[in-house]
């Protein structure tokens, strides 16, 4: 239970960020979108030892999919930007325990 719920809060807080950044960029995709796009990727992400690699290639497979933007620079540039964010927020929030019971 706990796994699902990590994989659903994952989902929802990288599609967002993914969405506000597709705002910046010009990458036109909508919330529902993106949220897909970081579940996915989420949950190939959790097969040992190569799922993070296809997690890679699973979310810039679905954001190619659901937008008409082309792969350099578009969605490169939405994805690094938007892993960029992740990494400060992540980072400033490192101090933080949270226990799910």
């Amino acid at each position: 239970m706990d796994m699902i719920l990590i994989v659903a809060l994952d989902a929802v807080i990288t599609g967002a960020i993914l969405w506000m950044v597709s705002k910046v960029t010009a990458v036109h995709l909508s919330f529902l979108h993106t949220v897909i796009a970081a579940g996915a990727a989420s949950l190939v992400s959790l097969i040992p030892s190569f799922g993070w690699l296809l997690s890679i290639i699973v979310l810039f497979y679905l954001l190619k999919q659901f937008s008409d933007a082309d792969i350099w620079p578009d969605i490169i540039l939405l994805v690094l930007v938007s892993q960029l964010i992740l990494f400060a927020v992540g980072t400033a929030l490192g101090g933080m325990t949270v226990s799910v019971s």
